[in-house]
């Protein structure tokens, strides 16, 4: 996958109504593929001490000391909150570094918290709506499936974002399943089969199934709202499953083609472009109003230069050499 563009600065941000000595709060703007959230840093500053390009304060005193090497401590947090949804294989955002930075936790949906979730409604009806042996059934479905993403990811729930067709087959042919659960997978593979099918077969199917349900209607009739409601997710639920699994699908198989179209023009048309990869994985885009830049320093009093991060100066040539490897 092609790295994400990916941008840091720092500024004043200009106030609706000026301070009594002018100073401004300084923010931190985060920029991932040209989505940006700014994030307060709970420091002010005046704009007649302040660098816009370098995002940092201007002098020598010891305040201003205090406060670069401050800023320069957020932008250590934000690497690290970069590497950490990298490590875990999660989407780069720039809302996700922002709630690392913040220290929220993201919500997830997960199956088995679904699943249990919808159970426990289900559990509520039982002797109205329900047949106990419903619930039981929808049990042996939840204990079934528990075991599974245990045996197989060795976790104790599975995201629903990373729900695909890998997990439904391995799910299926890993164990023997009971009657509800292989129910719900064959229609799923059914759902997945149609992807690849003609329109016109995909539509006359289509057809035939909303026919056999308008001919299985049957009026039904609840003592109050709550009722109503629980009973139409519990017959909505399983087709929710399986719209999330076909979209994810459909999406996932049209997102891989156009990456892989893409990459593959790229190199086609750059045919240096893999040298310049350690140059893009650690460099660092700077945005403002004049556009995006790469951000380098010149080279420190260590021998080894900092790929990405900073540049050799030819004072023979009096040329700018930025190094792409070693």
């Amino acid at each position: 996958m092609l790295e994400n563009s990916f941008g840091l600065n720092f500024f004043l941000k200009t106030p609706r109504a000026e301070n009594e000595d002018g100073t401004r709060a300084i923010y931190m703007r985060v920029t991932v593929n040209h989505q940006a959230r700014d994030i307060a840093t709970r420091r002010i500053w005046h704009p007649s001490k302040w660098n816009v390009r370098a995002g940092r304060a201007t002098g020598n005193k010891e305040d201003t000391k205090e406060l670069n090497a401050y800023l320069d401590s957020l932008t250590t947090k934000v690497f690290q909150a970069k590497k950490a949804l990298l490590d875990a294989d999660k989407e780069l955002t720039a809302d996700a570094i922002k709630n690392l930075m913040l220290g929220k936790e993201e919500s997830k949906m997960t199956i088995l918290k679904i699943f249990k979730e919808h159970n426990e409604q289900v559990a509520e009806l039982v002797g109205t709506d329900f047949a106990p042996g419903t619930l039981e059934r929808y049990e042996t479905s939840l204990k079934h499936t528990r075991e599974f993403i245990k045996w197989k990811y060795k976790e104790d729930d599975f995201d629903i974002k990373k729900l695909d067709f890998e997990f439904i087959s391995q799910f299926e042919y890993a164990q023997e399943i009971d009657d509800w659960s292989a129910l719900l997978l064959a229609e799923v593979e059914e759902h997945f089969e149609r992807i690849k099918a003609e329109v016109d077969q995909s539509v006359d199917t289509i057809d035939k199934a909303a026919a056999a349900i308008k001919s299985n209607q049957r009026p039904v009739h609840f003592s109050n709202k709550k009722q109503a409601f629980y009973y139409g997710l519990s017959l909505s639920l399983p087709w929710s499953v399986v719209a999330i699994v076909l979209s994810f699908l459909f999406s996932w198989l049209i997102s891989t083609d156009e990456e892989y179209r893409e990459r593959s023009r790229i190199i086609e048309a750059y045919k240096n472009a893999p040298e310049y990869r350690l140059l893009m994985q650690n460099g660092e885009i700077v945005q403002d109003e004049r556009g995006n830049f790469l951000k380098l320093r010149p080279q420190g009093k260590k021998s080894d230069v900092l790929i990405g991060r900073e540049y050799f100066f030819d004072k023979k040539t009096k040329e700018m050499l930025i190094p792409l490897g070693r």
